[in-house]
């Protein structure tokens, strides 16, 4: 198994240069498309819809050969693919500068890792680790934060923008913004965590998989 978790470890190069153009001209050209001249700000604000994450294989694979099954927390939402799973998380909010999209996006929800042991020594148990009230925060180094076990927020995973693409369109009336294929990297901080609660040797960094973030523009 050690052979099998060591291959979950990846470090892809961030591509921020490259997402950051691409982005700033999508904002620029939506901001212009959908806002007067005179009522335009240095800031885009975002309300809905849904982040989705599509775990990766492998990573799912070993979380569930050592017996720890993520639950999504409500109204966090679950759905089953080919090889993993499909994680929604509600957009609350975000607000994100149209030039240099230095900002956040708030998420209701989150998910509770929990494993049931059976020792022949000791009274049956729940362990758990729970990760709530995702914001992803876009700075020099994009990266996600979350609530751990209802206290603290600590930086839990590194996102990786380099492949990631970039569309907005308008239906009924409104305006969103799509921006998919973001690789969702848990660091060492979420990975000691989980290694602390569950006794697991996962190694840091795990890719946890890959987040579309379809948000709607209020203004």
């Amino acid at each position: 198994m050690n052979a099998r978790v060591a291959s979950v470890a990846t470090r892809r190069p961030h591509g921020m240069l490259l997402f950051a153009a691409a982005a700033v001209a999508a904002l620029a050209l939506l901001w212009a498309v959908t806002v007067p001249a005179q009522a335009r700000a240095a800031t885009v604000s975002l309300k809905g819809v849904q982040t989705t994450l599509t775990t990766d294989p492998v990573t799912t694979g070993v979380l569930f050969g050592a017996s720890i099954i993520p639950f999504p927390v409500s109204p966090t939402t679950l759905s089953p693919t080919a090889h993993a799973a499909r994680y929604t998380f509600p957009i609350t909010r975000g607000l994100v500068n149209a030039k240099t999209l230095v900002g956040s996006i708030s998420h209701s929800g989150g998910l509770l890792l929990a494993s049931y042991t059976t020792p022949t020594t000791m009274p049956s148990s729940w362990k758990s680790l729970a990760l709530t009230k995702f914001t992803i925060r876009i700075t020099s180094s994009p990266h996600l934060t979350a609530v751990v076990n209802g206290g603290a927020r600590a930086t839990i995973a590194t996102l990786d923008l380099s492949g990631a693409k970039i569309t907005h369109f308008v239906r009924h009336h409104h305006t969103y913004v799509r921006v998919a294929d973001v690789v969702v990297n848990l660091n060492a901080t979420a990975v000691t965590a989980i290694n602390s609660t569950f006794g697991t040797t996962l190694p840091a960094p795990v890719e946890l998989g890959t987040a579309t973030v379809l948000a709607r523009v209020v203004g």
